[in-house]
């Protein structure tokens, strides 16, 4: 768990370094919903991007800071993480993105399930 804590950080930190100062967040996290065993959220992308790994990239991001943010609500307990991703001024969406939170005993934290991004 400490490994990945710390790779999570270390990931954040090169994203912060690598990001201009100037500019606001590249990634809006809106509507939460934490009910039950599921959080739901929509991330609505505010860059540009070229690439579909760019846009993997920020989704990522989106989605370890929203884990970062209710890691202690989580605790020990499993839950579902729906992301409902939207391009920059899109209001139909992308796809949904789903990640477990604490699936396996022996390697809690995230853990990607699947995605349906275009």
């Amino acid at each position: 768990m400490k490994k990945v804590l710390l790779a999570v950080s270390i990931l954040l930190s090169l994203l912060l370094v690598a990001c201009d100062s100037s500019s606001s967040a590249t990634v809006d996290i809106e509507n939460i919903n934490l009910t039950s065993n599921i959080l739901e959220a929509d991330l609505k992308i505010k860059v540009e991007y070229q690439t579909s790994e760019e846009l993997m990239e920020l989704v990522k991001s989106a989605v370890n800071l929203t884990y970062a943010h209710y890691k202690e609500d989580f605790g020990t307990k499993v839950y579902t993480l729906y992301f409902t991703v939207y391009a920059k001024d899109a209001s139909e969406a992308l796809g949904i993105i789903t990640y477990k939170v604490n699936d396996s005993k022996i390697n809690p934290g995230l853990t990607y399930i699947g995605d349906n991004l275009n």
